[in-house]
């Protein structure tokens, strides 16, 4: 598989995540990056621009923002420092285990959705080999996503889409909102593996993502 594909499809890892288990619709507006709970100012959030490796096309942007103790936990470990591998090594397991976050990707591109679930399932095999997920999750996931997704089977993921996951201690919701505010789809699960999957997927040592996620936090300090 190429980068590219493993790219598209660790943005849908952690939505799978929020399908291990029987969902259950939640109600509501959609989850924040700007929730009370979450911290605010320096080393709360992150955000990268997700492009193709090759042609360099843009994907979506991707935003991260943890809670008030994992921020300060991160303050405490980056503060004064410029990035490195080594800073990255301690960041990450911070990241992976923040207690409350929120994560949202928004598109910046169409993507259709049968090819989101061709890479998924493409991308569940790896996961596995990576211990993220067990065989049997991974074809439970792979027979499953025609059904969870049929909201979505002829539209697909548009330009503006925003897929966003809302990480707390004991539920993972998942909620997918088009660019005019219509929510496409809405779950929510209470098996604690799904939401350490969701950041895993982010933050784990070979993820396209947790470099630039958190030198985004150091050197920002958005």
């Amino acid at each position: 598989m190429t980068r590219t594909k493993s790219k598209i499809l660790v943005l849908g890892v952690g939505l799978l995540a929020g399908l291990l288990a029987r969902p259950s619709r939640a109600e509501g507006p959609p989850p924040s990056l700007d929730a009370p709970d979450l911290g605010q100012g320096p080393f709360a959030s992150m955000h990268m621009l997700l492009q193709k490796t090759i042609l360099k096309i843009n994907v979506a942007t991707i935003d991260v923002r943890v809670d008030k103790p994992t921020q300060v936990r991160l303050a405490e470990l980056a503060r004064d420092k410029t990035y490195s591998d080594g800073l990255e090594q301690q960041l990450a397991p911070v990241a992976i285990n923040a207690p409350r976050a929120v994560v949202q990707m928004q598109f910046v591109r169409n993507i259709p959705l049968n090819r989101w679930i061709g890479v998924v399932r493409d991308n569940l095999e790896q996961a596995r080999d990576a211990g993220l997920i067990t065989r049997e999750i991974e074809q439970r996931v792979s027979q499953g996503l025609p059904t969870w997704f049929a909201a979505l089977s002829d539209r697909g993921y548009e330009k503006g889409d925003r897929l966003i996951y809302s990480v707390t201690p004991d539920a993972l919701r998942t909620v997918v909102v088009s660019a005019g505010g219509q929510m496409l789809l809405d779950i929510t699960e209470r098996d604690p593996g799904g939401r350490r999957v969701v950041l895993a997927s982010y933050f784990a040592p070979k993820s396209d993502f947790r470099e630039p996620l958190l030198r985004s936090l150091v050197e920002n300090k958005r």
